[in-house]
């Protein structure tokens, strides 16, 4: 049985968005092995760790979040460098925004895209994957055993307690963040030895994970050969790592993408818990499919191909010069023109993508600017939604951009007054809108900036903004 939750029923907590700061402290950190030799604190070494080559992951002494020189420092060494285990990030209570019982109650909500990952076998060809959402009964009907592991996907967009885990990383871009993920096994459990192509940081909640690592390119997630093709879960076939750790509660194991990684729970009473937070890696693919959408959704893609100039052929296989050049012009004159151009298609792109939920979260695209003005401020707050992803540009690199952008959800809006741009870097930001901060009051009335009202009615009526009740 699952052990965390007899007396608790695997319901999930109240769903609400919110979130909140941290401060910043310095970074203290253990050189790179490449300097110094790597520390070997026995207390932290694993023990069944016999292999003669296995040496422990580097590591950093220092809690999260980092100050900004900290941070600099840990992206000039580490970030899609090189692995680092970073000791006591934060402090185990911080490390368990809810308890065990709660994370396996999401397991029963769709939204969550839950899944069980099996091997009763002990063969390492024999994964099995289920997918939910999953009744109660079947959550407590989980063995002892380390046979299984249950997932959880997009927290941060439902659970306001998971979502203040992104504050932990405050210096990184929230565009590139994909989601928070947690994961549930019992003693000896996992979902195998894998790679990823994004940058992870896996922060361990409750209980010990011992993680066994390699950055042989062997073990590349493209490389198909390296993974059983039978098991219905990606894993790699012959998995040796060159370093292990073990995790304790509020340690951070960061990974770089394509390292190889291997996460087995250890020593746990009850459920062993680790929260992972992914970021965003498009392929170039993606990138250049969603550029080319964007030129056809112009209307533009409507025209059809003209040759006025056409001559007479002898060899009439062959693609004239004139051809070649016009096809190339046309897809030329498609492209953006500047880097402002650009920047409205990338921010379209990488805030896009997000299935919008309605429940609780209905459009008002009726309530005019001067109704919403007076709702608001009788209200006084709105919140940024926490499944619509924001993001502004203020400057590009050729200059060629006229005031700011702002996106949400895919779309974009042309900023062209300061307050307007302040306003959107704000919402960016995620930061809780506050009504007597942004509206004048005077004899005739209330009255705010005329750019930044409108941005603010459109978020609204679009749902992407919302009053709390």
């Amino acid at each position: 049985m699952l052990r965390v939750l007899p007396g608790v029923h695997a319901t999930p907590p109240r769903l609400k968005r919110s979130y909140g700061g941290n401060g910043n402290v310095n970074l203290q950190y253990v050189p790179s092995a490449s300097r110094v030799p790597r520390r070997r604190a026995a207390s932290r070494r694993a023990s069944d760790n016999e292999a003669v080559n296995v040496t422990p992951i580097e590591e950093l002494h220092a809690a999260l979040p980092f100050s900004l020189e900290a941070w600099n420092t840990f992206m000039r060494e580490y970030w899609q460098k090189r692995p680092v285990v970073i000791r006591g990030a934060t402090l185990p209570g911080e490390s368990m925004p809810i308890d065990a019982g709660e994370l396996a109650g999401l397991a029963c909500e769709p939204e969550f895209q839950p899944r069980i990952i099996r091997n009763k076998s002990g063969k390492p060809s024999e994964w099995k994957l289920e997918r939910g959402p999953f009744a109660e009964e079947e959550l407590r009907a989980l063995p002892e055993d380390g046979t299984w592991c249950v997932v959880v996907n997009d927290l941060e967009k439902h659970v306001p307690e998971v979502a203040t885990l992104l504050d932990l990383f405050d210096h990184f871009p929230r565009w590139r963040v994909a989601d928070i993920q947690a994961s549930l096994s019992a003693e000896g459990g996992g979902v195998g030895a894998h790679s990823d192509q994004f940058d992870v940081f896996l922060i361990q909640g409750e209980g010990q994970k011992l993680w066994s690592i390699s950055d042989d390119p062997e073990y590349a997630p493209e490389n198909e050969d390296a993974f059983y093709a039978e098991a219905e879960v990606k894993v790699l076939r012959d998995f040796q790592p060159r370093e292990s750790s073990l995790l304790e509660p509020g340690d951070v194991l960061y990974l770089p993408p394509k390292v190889a990684h291997h996460g087995v729970a250890k020593g746990s009473d009850t459920v062993c818990t680790t929260y992972s937070v992914g970021f965003l890696a498009p392929t170039r693919d993606d990138l250049v499919l969603s550029l080319a959408q964007s030129t056809v959704d112009t209307g533009e893609g409507t025209r059809r191909w003209s040759d006025p100039w056409l001559e007479p052929q002898e060899n009439v296989g062959m693609i004239s010069a004139k051809a070649v050049t016009q096809a190339s012009t046309i897809i030329r004159e498609a492209m953006p023109k500047d880097d402002a151009g650009f920047a409205r298609w990338f921010g379209c792109h990488v805030t896009a993508g997000y299935s919008l939920e309605s429940e609780g979260f209905v459009a008002d695209d009726k309530i005019t600017d001067d109704d919403f003005l007076t709702t608001w401020i009788e209200r006084e707050s709105l919140f940024p939604r926490a499944d619509v992803k924001f993001a502004f540009v203020d400057e590009v690199s050729d200059g060629s951009l006229e005031g700011s952008l702002f996106f949400a959800a895919g779309d974009v809006w042309e900023l062209l007054s300061d307050r307007g741009a302040e306003l959107a870097r704000h919402i960016a930001n995620r930061g809780e809108i506050v009504a007597e901060d942004w509206v004048e009051h005077n004899e005739t009335g209330f009255r705010m900036e005329t750019e930044a009202q409108s941005l603010l009615h459109d978020l609204f009526s679009s749902g992407y903004l919302f009053l709390e009740d």
